[in-house]
């Protein structure tokens, strides 16, 4: 079954973090919160990829998630709006860890969606080959 995060299959040097994008979209039709909880998986592992590649960041003092995302350097690399949807994977894949129940699939469609635009603002800045690919909600 084909998904949104194909693309990033495509380039091996993105291979950290590829399958785990493929794979949060897979779950989703089995469940809403570990479909939420792959989300931000994959967002950590993409994140941590990027610091390792872009060498205008510096790593903070701890590599958690939400200090990685915190740092000006990161934010001031994202465009307007995109620091909205990470914060967004990372609270929901966050309570979704810590109650299954409570994240519906509109919820974990909108993770999916902004996943999707994270790694595709990752791909337009560090791919070899960009080519944009809009999200499809085929699973609705």
């Amino acid at each position: 079954m084909p998904t949104n995060f194909d693309f990033l299959t495509k380039e091996k040097q993105f291979e950290p973090f590829a399958e785990a994008a493929v794979s949060a979209e897979k779950v989703f039709l089995i469940s809403a919160s570990l479909c939420a909880t792959a989300c931000r998986t994959a967002l950590e592992f993409a994140v941590k990829w990027v610091y390792s590649v872009d060498s205008s960041l510096k790593m903070p003092y701890d590599d958690k998630l939400a200090s990685l995302i915190a740092t000006d350097e990161f934010r001031s690399l994202l465009p307007e709006g995109l620091i909205q949807k990470v914060n967004y994977l990372r609270y929901l894949g966050n309570n979704a860890t810590h109650n299954q129940k409570s994240v519906t699939r509109d919820q974990a469609v909108l993770a999916l969606q902004n996943l999707h635009s994270f790694l595709d603002f990752v791909a337009y800045c560090y791919g070899t080959s960009y080519t944009e690919t809009p999200f499809e909600p085929r699973y609705l």
